[in-house]
């Protein structure tokens, strides 16, 4: 079962997010800091699983 968890978890380091089944990121905000490798304390995707 924790796998499944990690297999289904946002691809942002920061992010604690599930996703989508065949989705990487749980939002555009996530998948943009991604892209630009920003250096962050904590995930701003500002979704209530990840507060």
């Amino acid at each position: 079962m924790a796998d499944e968890k990690k297999e289904n978890k946002c691809a942002r380091a920061t992010c604690e997010c599930s996703v989508a089944q065949g989705s990487k990121y749980c939002s555009e905000q996530c998948e943009d800091a991604a892209k630009v490798h920003m250096m962050e304390i904590g995930c701003t995707c500002h979704h209530p699983e990840c507060a």
